[in-house]
């Protein structure tokens, strides 16, 4: 129970923190979800770097880099499976999407 009640503040709290300004960034895709090796990350289109992060279910940072471009892949294999948030951020808003690691 305890365990739940920490995994759903996780989500509340990481979406409540997404910014919504006029100008956000482009939806971004996360393929494959469930995932096992690896995940990408696409975008429609992109006007500078962007800051990808990846969290666990309890909030501890497990990937960070630079999208630089229309399409990123991140590998997962190493992680444990479970529930990640990826966040896709500039200096203007933050989007955040859930993803599955088998």
């Amino acid at each position: 129970m305890k365990q739940k009640l920490l995994i759903l503040l996780f989500f509340i709290s990481a979406f409540s923190f997404a910014q919504v300004v006029s100008n956000p960034i482009e939806e971004f895709t996360i393929s494959p979800n469930p995932a096992k090796t690896s995940l990408n990350i696409s975008l429609s289109h992109t006007e500078g770097d962007l800051k990808l992060e990846v969290f666990n279910v309890l909030g501890k940072r497990v990937y960070s880099g630079v999208i630089t471009k229309l399409k990123a892949t991140v590998n997962v294999s190493n992680w444990k499976n479970g529930v990640y948030l990826v966040r896709v951020s500039n200096d203007k808003t933050t989007q955040t999407k859930r993803f599955i690691k088998q």
